[in-house]
């Protein structure tokens, strides 16, 4: 009761809306710190290795093969997991229950044109490899699913390893896992999209951190306006914003210059207010925030979008090129 009650109160409050970004920002850091050190990691040529974390682009080469469970792939390594899945009736939302984890590796050869190296497998991260995942339905009940997923390394396959590089009892260079740290295996493209989405994230981080300060004065600074509630606002703001980004969007392939820019902009600040403004218009009418406060604060967004994309908007094109 004391829990449920605590949770009510959280939700129920205004001043939850400055803590969840930065509980948000902390958390993001904290998922992305390997991806992070992936990416800004340079590469090192294989002869000029010496000791220390490093990051090697290359094909990989094994003895042996092994064959994965469920879709029977020739790998040289691979994680397997199988899950029961249960689905949420009233949101739809599908959780998965991991029952089985297997995983099978071994020493391997990474190689490119500035030399070849020995990987020594004791840990290792595939989590940034293409899934290959299979979901068999039960004919009678939902909640007995069962979700399959593979990841593997095949003989050739392009990838980069970051791990330790360290100089073994015959004096030659190895790379390992380093201070229980797995090696990271991620293929080049996955480190391409990382890479983008990052660039992306730090071009409009100045305007979230505007929109950020701007959402909070709008809603504790004392506001000396009065706006006439509209019924058709929350409507407007939750699916009209969503449905006219879409329209922005087709509008916007189907031209070109500077209307397909404007259409381009226009649709980008839309659909981005529309899902950031989403939870806290929500949680606004819930905890029954003056209309005025709501609006300002909806605007702020949509301003701060608006401005972000108009300035950024053939930076933002060209991060995805």
């Amino acid at each position: 009761m004391v829990v449920f009650s605590a949770v009510t109160f959280l939700v129920s409050n205004r001043f939850i809306v400055p803590t969840v970004p930065v509980i948000l920002a902390v958390v993001v850091l904290a998922v992305t710190k390997t991806q992070r050190k992936l990416i800004g990691q340079k590469q090192t040529p294989i002869y000029e290795i010496t000791e220390g974390t490093v990051k090697i682009t290359g094909n990989i080469s094994a003895p042996r093969t092994f064959e994965t469970p469920y879709f029977k792939q020739q790998c040289i390594a691979y994680i397997y997991e199988e899950g029961n899945i249960t689905y949420d009736s009233e949101s739809g939302s599908e959780h998965v229950r991991k029952t089985r984890i297997e995983e099978q590796f071994q020493d391997f050869y990474l190689s490119n044109a500035t030399g070849k190296i020995k990987v020594i497998a004791t840990k290792l991260n595939l989590a940034f490899l293409p899934a290959k995942t299979d979901t068999l339905h039960s004919i009678k009940y939902a909640v007995d699913d069962i979700r399959y997923s593979e990841r593997a390394l095949k003989n050739g396959d392009l990838v980069s390893v970051m791990g330790y590089a360290r100089r073994n009892n015959y004096v030659e260079v190895e790379l390992s896992e380093n201070a229980g740290q797995p090696l990271v295996i991620a293929t080049p493209d996955f480190e391409d999209k990382a890479q983008k989405s990052f660039r992306v994230f730090k071009i409009l981080l100045p305007y979230i951190i505007l929109m950020y300060v701007a959402v909070n004065y709008f809603l504790f600074a004392p506001l000396k306006i009065h706006i006439k509630e509209s019924q058709i606002f929350p409507y407007f703001a939750i699916f009209g914003m969503a449905i006219l980004s879409l329209i922005l969007a087709v509008l916007s392939k189907k031209h070109k210059g500077f209307l397909k820019v404007v259409f381009g902009v226009l649709a980008g600040a839309c659909f981005s207010a529309f899902f950031l403004s989403f939870p806290l218009i929500c949680l606004f009418y819930i905890i029954k925030l003056e209309y005025s406060r709501i609006l300002c604060i909806w605007l702020a967004i949509l301003a701060c979008n608006l401005l972000a994309f108009t300035i950024n908007y053939h930076k933002l094109e060209t991060a995805f090129d």
